[in-house]
């Protein structure tokens, strides 16, 4: 499966790059194409193996631009929460401004210390959400749903300060 896999990789490598736009994404997802076959049940019969790696591939592809949809989301959303589009700089809006940030520290810390954590790694150091999950080994799923978490608590912060 390997040998087959190296001879198609160049074509579903251009096909990957070709769908995420970018060359790195499409080196990794090759990457995760020959882990996944690498770790595949050697009493598995595969009658058309080219099928087979490149329906992997195009699983992975679609995976990794679903997930980049979802993470687009969240970065809408964390610049909704931190622009409002007027930039003046008042005494007033620095004292508001301290008092937000005060505010946010205190709803962080609120939160259970896994959901910070994996927040602040990944908005704070940019850490993404698959290295992350490697990190604490946990989903990618779970890496969403706690930063899912932690924006829906600022959002009400948001809705708060704004009222």
């Amino acid at each position: 499966m390997i040998a087959t896999f190296t001879k198609v990789r160049p074509r579903l490598e251009a096909v990957a790059q070709a769908r995420t736009g970018n060359r790195a994404t499409a080196e990794d997802i090759m990457q995760d194409v020959w882990i996944r076959l690498e770790n595949a049940r050697p009493e598995q019969v595969i009658d058309n193996p080219v099928g087979y790696i490149t329906r992997v591939a195009n699983n992975l592809v679609s995976d990794h631009m679903r997930k980049e949809r979802r993470r687009a989301g969240i970065d809408s959303e964390v610049a909704d929460l931190l622009c409002d589009g007027d930039n003046a700089v008042t005494p007033e809006r620095a004292l508001i401004g301290r008092e937000s940030l005060e505010a946010v520290r205190a709803a962080l810390d609120e939160l259970p210390e896994k959901t910070r954590r994996i927040f602040l790694m990944n908005r704070i150091e940019g850490i993404p959400h698959r290295r992350i999950a490697e990190m604490l080994g946990v989903s990618d799923e779970a890496v969403y749903y706690h930063i899912r978490r932690a924006l829906e608590r600022l959002a009400v912060l948001r809705d708060d300060l704004a009222g």
